[in-house]
């Protein structure tokens, strides 16, 4: 949520728990009572897909820098093993095939690095285990590398849905900010000037609770244009 969401929200909550605190002035209107009832129920919606929408991705973003790292140097180790290799046998073909230099990988997108690794991986996978051996490279490293590549990409897909569900959740946050704006501005701010004459004292409170405290420039705002008496006068002469 933005800044303006939160302070919208904390308002709506005031409205709620002021009305809550004064069941028996709530109760002199009926359907202002269930459309608090209403209101409260879409702030506790609010308050979970806030929750959703706020989980940190800081720690998907620093495991994929890791593994990127990692899947780079892996892929310059293997190619450069490999292109030894075939350089020995003089075997030109899979030369070309692993011939990439380090500043070259390292210079890619991150795309670019695991359809590299990939290629490099299976012309690793051609040679024979005492082959590789002789230039460095491991059965255990084969390992690690196929395995470094596919947690590369679940990271990347992880990250992306992770994106992906909190555009979803924002999305769902507007839809119940505008559902609940239209509840307080439709009915709970038309019905409230009842209050006026039946309760000033829950009246007051009720305008008090409306105020959202938003600052902007330095000064506290009522993002609706809503003050003091604007919501009463206006219902008023409807």
């Amino acid at each position: 949520m933005n800044n303006y969401q939160n302070a919208k929200l904390d308002s709506n909550k005031l409205v709620v728990t002021e009305s809550k605190n004064n069941p028996e002035s709530i109760a002199k209107v009926p359907t202002f009572a269930t459309t608090i009832s209403k209101l409260e129920e879409i702030n506790q919606a609010l308050d979970r897909y806030r929750i959703d929408q706020e989980k940190d991705l800081t720690g998907i973003t620093a495991d994929k820098m890791a593994s990127f790292e990692d899947l780079i140097d892996f892929t310059i180790e293997f190619s450069g093993a490999v292109y030894s290799y075939a350089a020995e046998k003089r075997d030109h073909a899979l030369m070309s095939v692993v011939n990439f230099k380090p500043s070259i990988i390292g210079g890619m997108t991150q795309s670019d690095v695991v359809n590299t690794a990939g290629i490099v991986l299976k012309a690793s996978k051609k040679l024979s285990a005492n082959d590789l051996a002789q230039e460095g490279i491991s059965a255990e490293d084969i390992t690690s590398f196929e395995t470094l590549i596919d947690y590369f990409k679940s990271i990347k897909t992880s990250n992306r849905e992770a994106v992906i569900d909190r555009s979803s959740v924002t999305s769902k946050i507007n839809d119940l900010f505008e559902e609940a704006n239209s509840l307080v501005k439709n009915k709970l701010d038309r019905l409230a000037v009842q209050f006026k004459r039946k309760d000033p004292d829950f009246y007051l409170k009720y305008k008090a609770a409306r105020n959202v405290n938003y600052p902007t420039a330095n000064k506290k705002v009522d993002a609706d244009a809503v003050a003091d008496e604007t919501i009463v006068e206006n219902a008023e002469v409807q």
